[in-house]
């Protein structure tokens, strides 16, 4: 009776947050604050030249660059479809630093103006030795270059590890970009500390916990570990932008959505449908508006999950339909069609 009490409550939630929570979400938010929201995604400014290149190993091999086409190609469904009015363009050594450079002028040239191009730095490696991407002399010349070709108002450094010691790299950056650098992939135990001045949250523990949308919202899931990060952020002093999750962990092995134990990209499962949704909802509910940045997604977990022969391949993960200008119709397209209508409202001023 206890359990049917507690799944009737969690019904009443998920109906309340789907239908009534809209208009509380207006009634704390005007539409002009709205549409200043971030609405971001991180990807690679060579649309996948190579995953493994300074990111999983320090070589390995590297694919063709993108043509000017192909990013017009993406830019134009990132901006239209997708709803982007920011993009962390992830760069980590895998082509060389004038190659970098040229990408991001071709980036430029293809997004409107009103579209914030954001370069995003890997500075360590994430295999067992956890070396350097830059030595001191690639990172100088790679600031360089990115202030010649951008200007940029913002620039981040990318890591999904919590407090890692990100070495000489960051006190270049530090120097070169002052009062400028974001952290994107910030886990939620980590305080958000000089030199950064805002981040973009990692959510994926919390926004997969819950096999279905009920299991999410009950007592000691998804929702509960959600609230509890917003609160933490709201009462520190720096903005935070919410990452939303197309790419979850595999549902099959545990009743209600439990962490399975590993994260692998063969096992890994679409977040449930009206996930993100409920999250985004919830997000703008709770969380202080002098702390809300906006909202983020990431495309490089959805490109390297997507890669895998028993999910999309190649061909038909998300970076390969981004240089076609093809909406992505994978495995993974349910919550990622759900982030962008999410974006659509907001750049409308509208509630999710």
């Amino acid at each position: 009776m206890l359990l049917e009490s507690g799944m009737l409550t969690a019904r009443l939630l998920v109906a309340w947050l789907l239908a009534a929570a809209p208009a509380g979400a207006a009634g704390q938010w005007t539409p002009t604050e709205i549409k200043r929201l971030e609405r971001s995604y991180w990807l690679h400014a060579s649309l996948g030249a190579s995953l493994v290149k300074g990111y999983w190993a320090k070589d390995a091999p590297v694919g063709p660059l993108p043509t000017a086409d192909q990013i017009n190609h993406a830019s134009k469904l990132l901006v239209e479809h997708y709803g982007a009015n920011r993009l962390y363009l992830i760069y980590h050594n895998e082509i060389s630093p004038s190659e970098f450079g040229s990408l991001l002028k071709l980036w430029r040239t293809a997004c409107p103006r009103t579209v914030e191009l954001v370069p995003t730095l890997v500075l360590r490696r994430y295999d067992k030795e956890q070396g350097q991407v830059f030595s001191t002399q690639e990172i100088t010349e790679v600031c360089a270059i990115i202030k010649r070709e951008l200007k940029p108002r913002t620039a981040a450094v990318y890591d999904v590890l919590p407090n890692r010691d990100q070495g000489a790299a960051l006190d270049v950056l530090a120097r070169e970009f002052v009062g400028k650098l974001v952290r994107v992939g910030i886990q939620p135990e980590e305080e958000i500390k000089q030199p950064f001045v805002g981040a973009v949250q990692d959510t994926w523990s919390g926004l997969c916990h819950g096999k279905t949308n009920e299991d999410w919202l009950s007592p000691g899931f998804g929702a509960e570990t959600l609230r509890k990060w917003i609160a933490a952020r709201n009462s520190q002093t720096k903005p935070v932008a919410w990452d939303l999750v197309a790419v979850a962990w595999d549902y099959s092995t545990t009743e209600r959505g439990e962490y399975p134990g590993y994260d692998s990209i063969l096992k890994n499962m679409p977040l449930p449908a009206g996930r993100n949704r409920l999250a985004a909802r919830q997000t703008l509910n709770e969380a202080d508006k002098k702390i809300l940045a906006g909202f983020s997604s990431d495309l490089l977990i959805l490109e390297s999950n997507g890669r895998s022969a028993n999910r999309d391949g190649r061909e038909k993960a998300v970076y390969e339909c981004l240089k076609r200008g093809e909406v992505y119709r994978g495995y993974f397209a349910e919550p990622l069609e759900e982030i962008a209508s999410i974006y659509r409202a907001l750049k409308a001023g509208n509630s999710p």
